[in-house]
């Protein structure tokens, strides 16, 4: 079976050393990991409790089925959610939160916070 290829923000013929492009930086592999439109609000719902697919797609309704999977696979793929089948019948599946991406619950509350105090400070501009 072929590993599945997700999307980089580096083609994959560019220079590098050891392995690691030139101008690859900490934020640039965040953005990589976390940035889009979706996956952050995945992992702020994961950070409540662990969700069913149909949970997850009722909390953040304006996501596509096709884009929640993809977001799920690429979170799942650098190890900050995990799919975990539970015995049922019919099997279902859940998704939760790594330990490894529990390390990610600063970045969201810094974030949280900054955006909170923008709309304090500028409601006119993003609600009008």
């Amino acid at each position: 079976m072929k590993k599945k290829q997700f999307k980089t923000l580096y083609p994959r013929n560019i220079e590098t050393v050891n392995g690691r492009p030139l101008d690859y930086c900490g934020i640039r592999c965040s953005m990589e990991v976390l940035g889009g439109k979706w996956k952050l609000l995945i992992v702020a719902e994961l950070f409540k409790n662990k969700k069913r697919y149909s949970e997850l797609k009722r909390s953040i309704p304006e996501i596509s089925e096709k884009m929640l999977i993809s977001s799920l696979q690429e979170l799942e793929h650098h190890n900050i959610v995990v799919r975990t089948v539970v015995e049922a019948i019919p099997p279902q599946v859940e998704y939760s939160l790594s330990k490894y991406g529990q390390s990610v619950r600063p970045v969201l509350e810094t974030l949280f916070g900054w955006g909170e105090s923008h709309i304090k400070k500028h409601s006119d501009k993003i609600f009008h």
